[in-house]
C-alpha cells in the first residue's frame, strides 16, 4: 500500500474517534487539585527541547574545544 494511501487511512480512523480522546487527563476535568499537574507538565514539556538542545551544544563544544 503506497504512503499516500496510509496517510488517508489513518487520517480517516482519527476522524472517527471521540473528540472526548483529544483531551487530556490534567486539564479535561477542571479541576484545581489538577492545576500543579498541569503546571509542572507545561514547565516540563517547555524545557526538555531547550536542555536537549542546550546539552548537546554542551558536549559538542567541550569535544571538539
Amino acid at each position: 500500500m503506497k504512503l499516500c494511501t496510509r496517510l488517508i487511512a489513518a487520517a480517516g480512523v482519527a476522524s472517527l474517534l471521540p473528540s472526548g480522546t483529544w483531551a487530556c487527563a490534567a486539564c479535561a476535568a477542571g479541576d484545581p487539585k489538577n492545576a500543579g499537574t498541569y503546571l509542572g507538565m507545561t514547565l516540563m514539556m517547555s524545557a526538555l527541547p531547550l536542555l536537549v538542545v542546550g546539552g548537546l551544544a554542551y558536549w559538542l563544544w567541550r569535544r571538539y574545544s
